[in-house]
């Protein structure tokens, strides 16, 4: 049962870890990389990302609406991590395939001043 814990807590944190590193200013500092190089494909691939981010967000609050109290049993912490990671994996999918949209109006806002 330890080593269950122990995994864990392990999992817990590597999560924190992830979510820390996409909120360190990446996309700021893609962005602001691609604008000084005046590099199209380089703005692109950074407004793809923040879409990409941006989804993920949306299905983690939209998971949030949930009521997940109506299973047999409880949701368990690594169920908890597996979701998170298949939104992230989903949300990669949507920002790299059509889209939603927020991509393609962020790269032609910020094209114009390249």
């Amino acid at each position: 049962m330890e080593i269950l814990g122990a995994t864990n807590s392990a999992m817990a944190q590597m999560q924190m870890r992830l979510e820390q590193v996409k909120t360190d200013g990446a996309f700021q500092k893609a962005l602001d990389s691609a604008m000084e190089n005046k590099d199209k494909v380089q703005l692109r691939k950074a407004c793809v990302a923040f879409e990409g981010y941006f989804v993920q967000m949306m299905l983690k609050e939209m998971r949030k609406s949930v009521d997940s109290s109506g299973g047999i049993l409880p949701k368990s912490h690594t169920e908890q991590i597996f979701e998170g990671m298949l939104d992230e994996e989903i949300a990669k999918s949507v920002a790299e395939g059509r889209g939603i949209g927020l991509a393609d109006s962020m790269y032609q806002h910020m094209e114009r001043n390249i």
